[in-house]
């Protein structure tokens, strides 16, 4: 039975996914203020991002909100606010000096693709494999270091703690990165040893 967009749209369009089509939007809004130095204005459509995605997530579970395409597009939004945060900070401008360390961004970039590559393998195979605790931490202090990362200028001239607060957020973050992957790479070899047991022989 085909279903139209009209009716898709019906059965997943909520308040959740409506809050994160506005975290997409966000991104572009983003780049614009970065792009013309207005490094506070930038910040603010990445906060404004991130309370959509604390919002996001509470009322689809409180109002059992939880769609299809809620699971699809909230985690495709987070990653492209992330990435995209990380990148421009890492890159800069002639307003706006470059504070993250590419190493950072490298290893966040291969984390994720690595996810995409074994994700596409799991879907195959049917396989689910659900997030877990330290993903999630790692995610909010990506946040953190981020949003202290437009603040890096005012840590180097009033504190002496080297690496600066914002830069021990962001390795801290890569830490909790890194122990997820290794986390989501066990959970899914474990669950394609126990599918392919399950799976009738021939």
């Amino acid at each position: 039975m085909k279903v139209t967009l009209k009716e898709y749209l019906k059965k997943n369009w909520n308040v959740p996914n409506s809050l994160t089509l506005v975290r997409l939007i966000m991104i572009p809004f983003y780049l614009v203020y970065f792009g013309q130095g207005l490094k506070y204005r930038a910040l603010l459509m990445f906060l404004i991002a991130a309370l959509t995605d604390l919002l996001d997530g509470t009322i689809a579970r409180h109002f059992h909100q939880i769609t299809d395409l809620g699971k699809l597009l909230d985690p495709v939004a987070d990653k492209l606010m992330v990435l995209t945060v990380l990148f421009s900070m890492a890159i800069g401008n002639s307003h706006i000096p470059a504070v993250i360390p590419w190493p950072v961004v490298c290893i966040v970039l291969g984390k994720e693709l690595l996810l995409m590559l074994g994700g596409l393998v799991m879907l195959r195979r049917r396989v689910v494999v659900f997030s877990h605790l330290i993903g999630k931490v790692a995610h909010v202090l990506f946040i953190a270091g981020l949003t202290a990362s437009f603040f890096h200028d005012w840590f180097l001239a009033n504190t002496t703690l080297r690496p600066t607060p914002d830069l021990l957020l962001l390795w801290t973050a890569v830490g909790c990165t890194l122990g997820a992957l290794v986390f989501y790479v066990w959970d899914s070899i474990k669950k394609l040893r126990s599918a392919g047991e399950q799976t009738p022989k021939a």
